[in-house]
């Protein structure tokens, strides 16, 4: 039985190590925890401001046909489509030893600015304190 608890750890570890090793998905996850549900759109201007992409429509088709599908089938968001707002499911909190870690990595030791002072986006993004 002990066996069994260590091989259940061990594949819960692997698939999570395996949803967050993306830099969207990881930001999709901070967005979501520090500035609550968001629209694709917002999602999108996120991973943008944050540089891991340039153009907001190649962020949006990767949220929408890629990182938002991984992060719903692994019960993480709740997200039915494009048009629909995505927000963290409960499930999130079976993440949350590695997220801390990473976002102390990442997000806490950011400076970047932000342009048009977009209070909603920069809290989406991470940036502004709740």
């Amino acid at each position: 039985m002990v066996h069994q608890d260590r091989t259940t750890v061990s594949e819960r570890i692997d698939r999570s190590c395996e949803l967050l090793r993306s830099a969207y998905r990881r930001r999709i996850i901070y967005a979501l925890r520090r500035g609550g549900p968001a629209s694709v759109g917002e999602l999108a201007d996120v991973v943008t401001a944050v540089g891991l992409v340039e153009d907001r429509q190649r962020a949006i088709a990767s949220l929408v046909h890629t990182h938002l599908p991984k992060l719903s089938e692994a019960g993480v968001i709740e997200y039915e489509g494009a048009e629909e707002t995505v927000s963290l499911a409960e499930s999130v909190e079976e993440l949350e030893p590695l997220l801390t870690v990473a976002a102390r990595q990442e997000v806490d030791n950011e400076h970047l600015p932000f342009s048009g002072g977009n209070r909603r986006t920069d809290a989406v993004a991470g940036k502004v304190p709740e």
